[in-house]
C-alpha cells in the first residue's frame, strides 16, 4: 500500500508537466488522483504513468462549456432534453446583429425618447394570428401564471377535471393556478365534460374565469366528451368573465396536410371567440423559449400593468429570435426549408429515407460494421400530436456489446444520442441533419477499426 502512494506524483510536478492553463491543469489532477487514491484503497496495481495518460486525456477533452451540441439520432423532433426546437439560420443571424450591438430595445427612434420592447413582437403576430394585441413573456408557464394572477387573483375560475394535466418537468396546470391565487372550481368529470357542469357554476359571482387546457401531450379515447369553446363563449356572452384557452405547443399553420391529425391552431382559437390564448414558442412554432400571449386589447393592457410582468420579461436576444422565425411565417414554403424544426415536422418519408440511404453507404465503408435500414417511426415530441406516428427510416446496428457502443456514441465528441431496443441500436434518420453524416460515420470508423 505504501508504494502505491509513492506513485502518486506531486502537484508541482504535474503543473510543471503541462503548458495549459494552471487553474485547469489542477483541477483534473485532483480529479485523476482522487480516483487513484481509490485504487490504492481496493489495492489496485497501477504506474505513474497511467496518471499522466488520464490527466492528458481529459486535457484533450476539456471544455469549460457544460452546454454543448449533441447529434439527435432518437427520431423524436421536439427532444424536451435536447433543447427542443432547433433555430433557422435567420433566427440566429439576428441573435448576433442584435447582441453585438446596442439596440432599440426600449428606446423609440421616431419619437426620441424611452420605448417599451413590449412593442417590438406585436405587428408580426397580429399578422399571423389575426389577434388585437399580444404580449410575449419568457415561456409559456409564465403566461399562464401572468393571465391568472391578472384576472383570478383572490377569484374563482372554472377548469374541467379533465383538463387538469401535467406536462414535463411535473408541471401541474393545478399547480400553477393555485400559486397565481386563483380559486380552482373543478367541473365534469375526468372523462366526460357537459356545458350544464358549467351551467351549474356561472352565477357564481366571484367567477371571473373559465380556463381551456389543450391536452397537447396525451389524448383521451373511448366514452369522453368536452365542451366546445364556441358554446361556452354563448354561454358568458352577457357576463364579465374572461374565457381563456392554454393552448400549449400551439401552432400557427394546419399540419393536416403534412400527415397530422387535425389541431385547433391559435388563429382557430381566436376565431372561436376565446379572449386570450397562450402558446410556447419553442415548439411547434419553432423558435426560442418564449410565450406569447395573444387576444383582446383591453386584457392585455391589463396584464402589461401587472408588476410580475418584468419577472417574465424577456431579453433581447429572445424578442430579435422569436421576430426572426415569426416573420419567417409569412413564406411557409421558403420556411420549410430554412427552418430545421418546421422541415422535420413537414418533410416527406422519401426525403428521410434518402438521407438514411446516404448515411448508410458511408457506414459501409466502415469494416466489421453490421448495419441496415429499416421503417422507423418518428415523433414531433415536445408535448405536441401524442398520437401521431411519422413514418421514417432509421439506420439498425447489430453488435455484440451494443452497451458498448451506445456509450462511446454518447461520450464522443459529436455526443450522437441514439436508442436501443431488442439489442439493437438505432440512428434514426428524422432528426438526423446531411452535415451531421460525416460526424457519425467517423465516430462509428473510429470504434470499429481502432
Amino acid at each position: 500500500m505504501e508504494n502505491l502512494y509513492k506513485k502518486l506524483p506531486q502537484m508541482n510536478e504535474i503543473l510543471n508537466r503541462y503548458d495549459e492553463n494552471p487553474v485547469i491543469v489542477k483541477d483534473i489532477a485532483n480529479s485523476v488522483l482522487d480516483d487513484y487514491r481509490a485504487k490504492i484503497a481496493n489495492k489496485v496495481d497501477f504506474e505513474t504513468e497511467d496518471i499522466y495518460s488520464d490527466i492528458d486525456s481529459m486535457i484533450n477533452s476539456y471544455t469549460p462549456y457544460s452546454l454543448y451540441n449533441v447529434i439527435n439520432a432518437t427520431g423524436v423532433i421536439l427532444h424536451t432534453n435536447l433543447g427542443r426546437a432547433v433555430l433557422s439560420r435567420k433566427s440566429l443571424e439576428r441573435i448576433e446583429k442584435i447582441g453585438s450591438s446596442y439596440s432599440n430595445l426600449e428606446y423609440d427612434v421616431k419619437k426620441g425618447a424611452r420605448g417599451s420592447r413590449y412593442t417590438h413582437l406585436v405587428d408580426i403576430v397580429k399578422k399571423l394570428t389575426g389577434a388585437e394585441d399580444a404580449l410575449i413573456v419568457n415561456n409559456n408557464a409564465a403566461a399562464v401564471f401572468l393571465v391568472l394572477n391578472t384576472f383570478c387573483q383572490g377569484k374563482n375560475a372554472l377548469i374541467s377535471r379533465g383538463e387538469l394535466v401535467e406536462i414535463g418537468g411535473s408541471f401541474r396546470i393545478s399547480e400553477i393556478m393555485k400559486k397565481s391565487g386563483a380559486n380552482i372550481i373543478e367541473v365534469g368529470a375526468t372523462n366526460r365534460t357537459h356545458l350544464y357542469d358549467y351551467e351549474n357554476e356561472i352565477d357564481d359571482e366571484n367567477l371571473s374565469a373559465i380556463v381551456k387546457v389543450h391536452k397537447s401531450n396525451f389524448q383521451m379515447v373511448g366514452y369522453n366528451e368536452s365542451v366546445d369553446t364556441k358554446d361556452l363563449k354563448e354561454l358568458i356572452a352577457d357576463r364579465d368573465i374572461l374565457l381563456y384557452e392554454d393552448l400549449g405547443s400551439g401552432s400557427l399553420i394546419d399540419l393536416t396536410p403534412y400527415g397530422y391529425s387535425y389541431e385547433k391552431t391559435v388563429g382557430d382559437c381566436l376565431n372561436d371567440g376565446i379572449d386570450l390564448v397562450s402558446f410556447s414558442c419553442d415548439k411547434l412554432i419553432g423558435g426560442s423559449q418564449a410565450g406569447i400571449i395573444v387576444g383582446k386589447k383591453e386584457y392585455i393592457a391589463e396584464m402589461k400593468k401587472n408588476q410580475l410582468l418584468r419577472a417574465f420579461r424577456v431579453d433581447k436576444l429572445t424578442l430579435a429570435s422569436v421576430e426572426a422565425t415569426l416573420i419567417e411565417y409569412l413564406d411557409f414554403e421558403t420556411m420549410k426549408e430554412e427552418n430545421p424544426t418546421i422541415r422535420m415536422i413537414t418533410e416527406d418519408e422519401d426525403t428521410t429515407k434518402k438521407r438514411c440511404q446516404k448515411l448508410l453507404r458511408k457506414i459501409q465503408k466502415i469494416k466489421d460494421v453490421d448495419a441496415e435500414i429499416i421503417e422507423s417511426e418518428g415523433k414531433i415530441g415536445g408535448g405536441s400530436y401524442p398520437l401521431d406516428i411519422k413514418k421514417t427510416y432509421s439506420i439498425k446496428i447489430s453488435d455484440p456489446n451494443i452497451t458498448k457502443l451506445e456509450r462511446q456514441l454518447r461520450l464522443s465528441d459529436y455526443h450522437i444520442i441514439s436508442t436501443v431496443h431488442d439489442g439493437n441500436l438505432y440512428l434514426n434518420a428524422l432528426t438526423i441533419f446531411d452535415k451531421q453524416i460525416d460526424d457519425i460515420y467517423e465516430t462509428l470508423k473510429e470504434y470499429y477499426e481502432k
